[in-house]
């Protein structure tokens, strides 16, 4: 394979109040977060459904390319330079 292996993570965010922690309390987990980057696709649907089962949505989480603002950086830079000399 050619290339960066694209990373994968996951957010699970509860469905609802009604979980009890195994003390009586209700009160519900937070926001879990999880790499799944290099598992076979087969163990990331079974995570995905255990994680349903267990009482949380499950929301894929992309992150964004920082090369569009690194390259407008640059640009700036170079500007910013080019006025400071012509001065």
């Amino acid at each position: 394979m050619i290339g960066t292996p694209v990373k994968t993570f996951i957010r699970a965010i509860p469905k609802g109040t009604g979980y009890s922690g195994g003390s009586g309390v209700m009160l519900p987990p937070g926001d879990q977060f999880y790499e799944l980057t290099g598992l076979p696709w087969k163990d990331q649907q079974a995570i995905r459904a255990e994680l349903d089962n267990c009482g949380f949505y499950v929301q894929d989480i992309y992150f964004a390319d920082p090369m569009p603002l690194q390259v407008g950086l640059e640009i700036r830079n170079r500007i910013a330079k080019e006025q400071e000399n012509s001065k």
